[in-house]
């Protein structure tokens, strides 16, 4: 007997002869099949399919009005492409071209008449099993395809608000942008006039108190310029509005502008800035601007932080394939508090924010990954130790 899952499964039997029909019948009915419809005319089989929709049909090949191949051809033009509808042929004619013809023609299988009861009834099971197995896995795909629509759907409506959201990004970081030009402007420009009129007072005033009272004035005013400046920079950094400008920068030229800039901070200090390489190092491809601005900022600190009349030592140096640039100091080092801090804006240390640089090792660690580079700060016996690599 038949699975349960097939007996109740739509057979259509085609053929001209009442005899064979009854047969079939007959066997269908002892195997347990409950759906069974035969026709000895092939002219219904068109309009038995859409009424009937069959699970399978036995065809006869040899018959009046219609052959078996010409029902196949017209069957063809009304089952669908991705559905699988098994045509058992059943016919006296065993010619090899009838059953290449047959085969080709949309028949599943093929089997000569008198034919074997018991081996019917198997093919006739494994055809339905196939088409059972071919349903689900159309009706998968069917629901896939749903689940594919509608998470098509979602995902496109995700990439419209996610577009969305980026262009308001964008505009709140250009206007965030422009806000900080104005601040930057609107800052230095009486700043200008607060450093120029100090100056003019240096030059008047003999006090040595209200000239003291004046650096302060001077260092508070130049830490606000380079504030402002700093603030800028970071933000045209994070919102990629910073070209940067390849060039080939002679590592020359490159200290003495650092050493220039510098140049009244280390006389007053009495500190002496050494060089040396230990490669045929010439120049760095890099931004002149942000690559003299890191090393400013690091010889600064290096500067603040060393003792007076002492030495710091600028390495230059190749290896693995990057040029390296190492600026070493004789100052107290940093401690295990700061150097778990170093690169986050205003992080926590041990010092007074006025006494803090806080700014400058995170905007240099911003600037290397601009660079495609990276910095390194290690102690050292005699001081601190940090390295630009590029």
């Amino acid at each position: 007997m038949i699975n349960s899952t097939f007996k109740n499964a739509n057979i259509l039997i085609v053929d001209d002869k009442v005899a064979n029909i009854e047969l079939l019948e007959d066997l269908l009915d002892y195997n347990g099949y409950t759906n069974i419809k035969s026709t000895t005319d092939p002219r219904d089989v068109a309009d038995l399919y859409l009424t009937f929709q069959p699970d399978l049909i036995l065809l006869d090949l040899m018959m009046p009005y219609m052959s078996g191949f010409e029902v196949m051809a017209e069957l063809k033009t009304k089952i669908p492409a991705n559905s699988y509808l098994p045509i058992l042929v059943l016919t006296a004619e065993i010619s090899f071209e009838s059953k290449q013809r047959a085969l080709s023609g949309g028949a599943k299988d093929f089997l000569s008449k008198p034919f074997d009861l018991i081996e019917i009834a198997i093919r006739i099971q494994n055809l339905l099993e196939t088409r059972y197995v071919h349903t689900l896995l159309q009706q998968q795909n069917n629901v896939l395809e749903i689940k594919v629509e509608e998470r098509t759907k979602e995902l496109e409506v995700a990439y419209h608000e996610l577009m969305l959201a980026n262009s308001e990004l964008e505009s709140l970081d250009k206007a965030k942008l422009e806000f900080l030009n104005i601040i930057s402007h609107e800052i230095r420009t009486p700043l200008n006039g607060i450093k120029g009129f100090t100056e003019i007072l240096k030059n008047k005033i003999d006090s040595p108190q209200l000239l003291q009272y004046l650096q302060y004035l001077e260092i508070s005013a130049e830490r606000l310029e380079k504030f402002s400046y700093q603030a800028l920079l970071i933000t045209e950094l994070r919102t990629n509005k910073y070209e940067i400008e390849w060039e080939e920068i002679p590592v020359l030229t490159l200290m003495e502008l650092v050493n220039n800039k510098l140049r009244q901070k280390l006389e007053q200090k009495n500190i002496r800035i050494e060089f040396q390489k230990n490669a045929d190092i010439i120049a760095i491809k890099s931004d002149l601007k942000l690559v003299n601005l890191s090393l400013e900022y690091l010889i600064d600190n290096a500067i603040n932080f060393s003792p007076s009349n002492e030495t710091i030592l600028i390495k230059l140096q190749n290896l693995s394939g990057h040029t390296i640039i190492e600026v070493n100091d004789k100052g107290p080092g940093f401690s295990q508090l700061a150097l778990k801090n170093l690169f986050d804006f205003f992080g926590i240390g041990e010092k007074h924010v006025d006494q803090n640089k806080g700014l400058n090792l995170a905007l240099i660690k911003l600037i290397m990954n601009k660079l495609n580079g990276d910095i390194e700060v290690s102690n050292s016996e005699s001081g601190a130790s940090v390295k630009l690599i590029f």
